[in-house]
């Protein structure tokens, strides 16, 4: 008898630490949950200028409702055009064509802040392939890379960067260089191989 009254303290005293257990983990989540929340709304009150993240604009925003994959990397990015200042944020120019249209279409996202989404774009290469899903005009845009390290532009901030919109469609995929610096825009470049629905 006292073998299993020290059995059943012992089965409720690991059932109390389980519990313990996830109402600690469901408020580490709920924590966090609450900081996204705060941060988004923070990111929509106050949007970013993507050539100098402590500058904001008071414009408006354009939402551009697509998604940027690659899967080389395990990239799955929002492409926003309000901030790049977000997670799985990858920001498009507005001043660049849209996905799938000819010309230069820019994108840009950090290295090391935030999500870090083109923390190794650098380890693409020539061949490999990225994705751009348009929901708004349910398409998927399919790239691939053409050349990689070879256009760091060190005068970006004297020279900006200047986007076709003629010819061929194509993608720049563009971040600081050298990584979590902003000496230069290291620039990435692809060219739409593929058009298919989403439907």
């Amino acid at each position: 008898m006292h073998k299993y009254k020290l059995l059943s303290i012992a089965i409720v005293f690991g059932c109390i630490l389980v519990s313990l257990g996830i109402i600690q983990l469901a408020f580490d989540q709920y924590q966090d949950l609450i900081s996204a929340k705060t941060s988004l709304e923070l990111y929509k009150s106050n949007p970013v200028d993507a050539l100098d993240p402590t500058i904001t604009n008071s414009g408006s925003i354009s939402i551009i409702n697509a998604e940027l994959i690659i899967p080389k990397l395990g990239i799955e990015g929002i492409i926003r055009s309000d901030t790049v200042n977000g997670y799985n944020t990858v920001y498009h120019y507005s001043e660049s064509v849209n996905p799938g249209e000819n010309g230069e279409c820019g994108l840009l996202s950090h290295r090391t802040k935030y999500s870090g989404l083109f923390g190794k774009l650098g380890t693409l290469k020539v061949g490999d392939t990225v994705i751009i899903n348009d929901y708004t005009n349910s398409k998927k845009y399919v790239y691939k890379v053409t050349s990689n390290g070879n256009d760091i532009r060190w005068d970006y901030k004297e020279n900006p960067i200047q986007f076709e919109h003629g010819g061929e469609a194509r993608l720049l995929l563009i971040t600081c260089y050298p990584p979590g610096k902003k000496q230069a825009a290291y620039i990435t470049h692809c060219k739409l191989v593929s058009t298919t629905s989403l439907t």
